[in-house]
């Protein structure tokens, strides 16, 4: 053995020694110099790629699997390490390549047949997904993970009663699967079972703890029973804006119930919140705990109060500042055409933003000649980068690093006509404004928007319009071409 390797072996067992202890940044630094030190090092290939996508670098990750696959073109756990990286990166085609040659290799391995279920649903083919999930299952039948996927692809299919029985056999393998009970509740709110869903969507909570999240307060839970007549109730926002700006309509409840309501948000949404809600104490997140008797999580109350669709107080009342509403109404100059609002993408790392978002070269090309499109999101994301560059996009005025908080995103909103976004924060916004919001929506929808109706119990100036056939968003936005015409 060379010099050469010899040192490269000792940098790699101390990155092995650094991942044992968690200390993943220096691992990654000791592999990065293992491979400096010898390029064509395969354990340190693998170990760095697998450990780069669990820190979040998905395209680090691929490619160095992709080097380890160059010298080893039937490593399975590089192309299996590498399809999920690839998911990761929105390509999940490129991903099922990867593991069809892994099932090849390994025709009796499960979880390539699974992970060929996760690449299918991406790729929006829920019936090839629930039979990829059926071979896994046909050859590990006690996968709990496999039981939760099939759910998922038949929920898919619209196939509910299904679905909820595969969530089910999910949680007979293994009860402590809060993801599966969580699944079974959002099916049950989505079909307007609404009870038994807040019910099973209490999960979620065991699931974010699982994850490492620990209640910040220790104040006795408030689940509905206890009066409420002189208490401080501390209700803390937990997911995202959108939800935040939602469920914030049944604080008024709260208050008329006798409590004294303590409402944590996101720091984004503070000043908006506070606005819509001038008789209760916003706090932003990240602040000390101010005194309180009881907390309550904010999408628990509707469970608390016993919610169901002819109990459903109506939206906030949330209005953007004036001073902000002046400053973009100038940046905007002078309306020659109705102005329509525009959002296509959403939280990338939401679990179901691929089947939600419309990739932005789908859009463009889209846009009705008759109005000004104004972008209501900030960022563009990587994989919408090249259409944002290209001449179709000189159609749609976007702002990017203007919009500097969500109170500007409120402002601007408040210049439109028209909102039209898909399942985001900027919906739930315009929603709590009254704009009237076009809703568009994926074939399977997020549980809030329930099934097949056109219009929403949460947001009176909502209309829905839904994909017909997954992943295909070509007729919606036909649909919403047509509609514009009326506009002109």
């Amino acid at each position: 053995m060379t010099t050469g390797a010899r040192s490269a072996d000792a940098l790699f067992q101390a990155g092995l020694n650094s991942l044992s202890r968690q200390a993943w940044p220096q691992a990654a630094q000791a592999f990065a110099q293992t491979l400096a030190a010898q390029p064509r090092h395969m354990p340190a290939l693998l170990t760095a790629g697998q450990l780069a996508l669990q820190m979040g670098d998905a395209a680090l990750a691929a490619s160095l699997l992709t080097r380890l696959i160059k010298l080893a073109p039937r490593h399975t756990d590089a192309l299996n390490a590498r399809g999920a990286a690839q998911l990761a990166l929105r390509e999940p085609a490129l991903a099922l390549l990867n593991f069809d040659k892994v099932a090849e290799l390994q025709p009796q391995a499960d979880f390539a047949h699974a992970n060929r279920g996760l690449a299918l649903l991406a790729m929006h083919r829920p019936a090839d997904a629930l039979a990829a999930f059926d071979q896994a299952l046909a050859l590990r039948p006690d996968n709990a993970l496999s039981h939760g996927n099939r759910g998922n692809a038949l929920s898919r299919l619209h196939r509910w009663d299904e679905a909820i029985a595969a969530f089910e056999a999910a949680l007979a393998l293994q009860p402590d699967l809060h993801l599966a009970r969580w699944n079974i509740g959002m099916t049950q709110l989505r079909l307007g079972q609404w009870h038994s869903g807040w019910q099973h969507s209490e999960a979620r909570l065991g699931l974010f703890a699982a994850q490492g999240w620990q209640a910040p307060s220790a104040a006795p839970r408030w689940t509905g029973e206890a009066p409420l007549t002189g208490q401080r109730l501390w209700v803390h926002s937990e997911q995202g804006l959108g939800d935040t700006l939602q469920f914030g309509r049944f604080v008024p409840l709260l208050q008329e119930m006798g409590a004294q309501v303590v409402l944590e948000v996101q720091p984004p949404l503070q000043g908006l919140i506070a606005a819509a809600l001038p008789n209760t104490e916003v706090v932003s997140r990240g602040q000390p705990l101010p005194p309180h008797d009881l907390q309550c999580p904010l999408m628990s109350l509707p469970l608390a109060l016993h919610t169901d669709a002819s109990r459903l107080p109506p939206p906030l009342h949330v209005q953007a500042d004036a001073a902000l509403v002046n400053r973009w109404q100038a940046r905007l100059g002078p309306r020659s055409r109705p102005r329509v609002g525009v959002v296509w993408s959403g939280n990338p790392q939401q679990s179901d933003d691929i089947h939600r978002s419309i990739p932005l070269a789908t859009l463009l090309p889209a846009l009705h000649p008759g109005v000004e499109w104004i972008s209501l999101q900030q960022e563009v994301r990587p994989w919408d980068e090249a259409a944002m560059r290209s001449g179709h996009a000189q159609h749609l005025r976007h702002f990017g690093r203007e919009l500097q908080s969500f109170g500007d995103t409120a402002a601007l909103c408040a210049q439109m006509d028209l909102v039209v976004s898909v399942c985001t924060s900027v919906a739930h916004l315009a929603g709590s404004m009254g704009k009237p919001l076009w809703l568009l929506a994926a074939h399977t929808a997020d549980w809030r928007w329930l099934t097949e109706r056109e219009d929403s119990p949460w947001y009176p100036s909502a209309r829905i319009l839904r994909q017909t056939q997954a992943g295909d968003w070509s007729g919606v936005l036909q649909r919403v071409s047509a509609a514009l015409d009326g506009m002109r």
